[in-house]
């Protein structure tokens, strides 16, 4: 909740800056993960929308997924606490190297864009000894 107080001193900063809620981002979370589980759902947040360290690691601690978009974005879930089984790397473009470190973190699944991209999956996993999602 904002006071007085608080206005005041964010008044003071120089912008732009960010001013993260984390009270209502647990109680979102808190509905979200109480819905989800309910209907059996699964839950997995954007991580191109935010991929700050602090959030990242409040939201992950609810269980939920990552649906990532990039490497960087794969290796941040991870270290920040999203399990690599409920990671979905859904980025059009992927390079070999993003590939490479889904792979070798044995996320949950690709979402591909077209054979082409599939056969490359394929062909690198094959040489990873692997079989991808």
């Amino acid at each position: 909740m904002f006071t007085f107080e608080t206005v005041s001193k964010l008044r003071k900063l120089q912008t732009p800056f960010y001013y993260y809620d984390l009270d209502v981002l647990n109680e979102t979370c808190r509905k979200i993960k109480e819905n989800a589980d309910q209907y059996g759902f699964k839950v997995h947040y954007a991580v191109k929308a935010n991929a700050n360290p602090r959030l990242l690691r409040l939201i992950s601690s609810y269980g939920f997924g990552a649906d990532c978009v990039s490497g960087n974005e794969i290796t941040r879930s991870i270290s920040e606490g999203f399990s690599p089984e409920g990671i979905v790397f859904a980025g059009v473009g992927k390079s070999d190297f993003e590939i490479e470190t889904a792979l070798r973190n044995n996320i949950y699944c690709f979402n591909c864009e077209s054979v082409p991209e599939i056969e490359v999956i394929n062909d690198l996993a094959g040489k990873a000894g692997k079989i991808a999602n």
